[in-house]
């Protein structure tokens, strides 16, 4: 009696444990009930397979998930750079579309990164994930996302921007720049970069007083090309096993005369394993063609340093060329 007690209690935990790493996603407001049904089934293995892979620690297998090969490549290099899984059993959350007919999105996915043993992560453990899906349901893409209330402040902007499906549009490229480094994915900044970009980088100059004590006497600019920019970047890279960026505080802008023409002006945190700061940044996207927007501009600025009057916007820079 005993050892069939004690047998159950076995196959309780078995059960108990294996429950414990699926999650399912329940889709809303889809396109039709053929797509909802490939949304969830391949989102629900998905973040199934990826609570799986983190708890036994081993490497991602997508076989029996329909997401395609350049979605499936970007999720492996970012898994090599920090596994992460969904504690939570059951999401239910909205099908949003992107641009132009140019997808399917469903957002606010939190996710818990998990360092392998021995590696540290020192903050912003708890984060959130986009998944981007083709008209079919099909995987396309995943994203560390924005914060959701940044996400609906833009959305709602009508000051701003006006144009709801090109907000969502830069939104989403937005949030793919920004994985961008986190999985260190020189060929996407290679291809979202215009090869004219021009790349500027605020210094803090510093001084010591006659007392000793040092204090910050202004910002020193530096001025790079695409080339340079990002055959440094790649050092950054190497240098640094992980690499996390966070964007925070985020305001989409559109030109006045030209409306395919936006700025983003941000707060970016970058915490690598040898050097975090934390500034402002500005990109100046150009959304001509939608499926392949390109940044002409990128800046940086050390915050505590830059007054926010003088920080870089869309009205810093000449675009009649554009």
């Amino acid at each position: 009696m005993k050892k069939i007690i004690a047998l159950g209690i076995c196959l309780c935990m078995a059960v108990l444990v294996h429950a414990q790493y699926e999650t399912t996603l329940i889709v809303t407001d889809a396109p039709s009930t053929a797509v909802k049904a490939r949304m969830e089934q391949n989102g629900t293995k998905l973040l199934t397979e990826l609570n799986n892979a983190q708890g036994e620690n081993r490497n991602l297998s997508l076989a029996g998930i329909n997401i395609n090969n350049q979605a499936a490549e970007s999720l492996m290099i970012m898994w090599e750079v920090c596994p992460f899984r969904c504690d939570e059993v059951e999401i239910v959350e909205r099908c949003l579309h992107i641009g132009n007919n140019q997808g399917l999105q469903v957002r606010n996915i939190p996710v818990i990164m998990e360092p392998r043993a021995g590696e540290r992560f020192d903050e912003d453990q708890y984060q959130e994930i986009v998944l981007n899906f083709d008209n079919n349901g099909q995987i396309t893409n995943l994203c560390f996302s924005i914060a959701q209330n940044l996400y609906t402040q833009v959305m709602r902007s009508n000051l701003e921007v006006t144009d709801l499906r090109r907000r969502s549009l830069v939104l989403d490229f937005v949030e793919q720049f920004r994985t961008a480094y986190n999985r260190k994915d020189m060929a996407f900044l290679e291809d979202i970069f215009s090869d004219d970009a021009l790349i500027i980088t605020g210094t803090v100059r510093k001084r010591v007083n006659n007392d000793g004590v040092q204090f910050v006497s202004g910002v020193s600019y530096k001025v790079q090309d695409k080339r340079t920019y990002l055959s440094n970047l790649s050092a950054v890279f190497r240098r640094n096993q992980r690499i996390n960026v966070v964007f925070d505080d985020v305001k989409v802008m559109k030109h006045r005369q030209k409306d395919y023409i936006y700025g983003v002006k941000l707060v970016q945190h970058w915490n690598a394993d040898t050097y975090s700061d934390k500034g402002y940044l500005f990109l100046l996207w150009d959304f001509k063609d939608e499926a392949n927007p390109k940044i002409h501009v990128r800046t940086w600025q050390p915050y505590d340093a830059t007054p926010e009057k003088e920080v870089f916007g869309l009205n810093s820079f000449n675009v009649s060329k554009l």
